[in-house]
């Protein structure tokens, strides 16, 4: 039998192989990934409707139920981290907790801007029931979407034209939650 060929693979046989596993799992692992960013792009939406929400139910208590607080910052970021300790103050309970962004880094950052209004209050979180946070007529709440080509961030925006800060969101990417 000198014409038998010995058992196993060649060393082409073997580069297709670990070639083809090598295309398998890069396919994979961007499927993955788009995966994750749509998962956390919807966490994002949902928190900012949350948001909305709580705000919602703050405007009831402020001066004519017409006004939603506001709270000033230094940027629009910070003014988010003062509405999320206002909302969830034990004495207003608007809100269990803060939501947070997912990954938390600009530019994936929860952020309020509002209008102010001179004269018009909401209460303060002090349980005393009175009013001496400023009121603001319009608000928006966005954050800066992962898949920046998503419709509904492009939808938000259309539907918030004019609403505070809108030379910031109104950009490709942005996902905004206003006022109506």
């Amino acid at each position: 039998m000198p014409n038998r060929k010995p058992a196993g693979f060649t060393l082409i046989e073997l580069l297709i192989v670990i070639s083809i596993i090598g295309i398998l799992a890069t396919v994979t692992l961007a499927s993955y990934n788009s995966a994750q960013e749509k998962a956390r792009d919807g966490i994002r939406k949902s928190d900012l409707a949350q948001m909305k929400r709580a705000l919602e139910l703050s405007k009831a208590d402020c001066q004519g139920s017409a006004y939603y607080p506001n709270l000033g910052g230094a940027s629009a970021v910070a003014a988010y981290t003062a509405l999320g300790s206002y909302l969830s103050d034990p004495d207003l309970k608007y809100i269990s907790s803060t939501p947070t962004d997912p990954k938390n880094a600009a530019p994936q950052q929860y952020a309020y801007a509002t209008s102010t209004v001179a004269g018009l209050f909401c209460p303060a979180a002090d349980g005393t029931g009175t009013l001496t946070v400023n009121g603001a007529v319009d608000y928006a709440l966005y954050v800066k979407l992962e898949r920046t080509s998503d419709s509904d961030g492009t939808n938000s925006r259309t539907k918030c034209a004019g609403k505070p800060d809108n030379a910031t969101w109104n950009q490709t990417g942005y996902y905004v939650i206003c006022n109506n």
